[in-house]
């Protein structure tokens, strides 16, 4: 598993590293080991690229939503 899939799967499962994600996506993508180039596919939105990155062979997919903070 990629390191990249592990990160969205301990954000699927740590509140508290979500909550810190919604805050500074980036900052804690980065402090997790998340590499630039995975860091620009993620806020691109690029599916293709994030699945590639993530090692998604078995087209799982990791969605994360987010509400915007006034």
């Amino acid at each position: 598993m990629s390191n990249l899939s592990q990160f969205f799967t301990q954000l699927g499962t740590d509140a508290e590293l979500l909550e810190a994600y919604q805050h500074d996506p980036i900052g804690v993508m980065q402090a997790n080991g998340i590499t630039e180039e995975e860091i620009e596919a993620v806020m691109s939105g690029d599916i293709a690229r994030i699945r590639q990155l993530a090692g998604d062979e078995e087209m799982k997919m990791f969605q994360i939503v987010t509400t915007p903070k006034p």
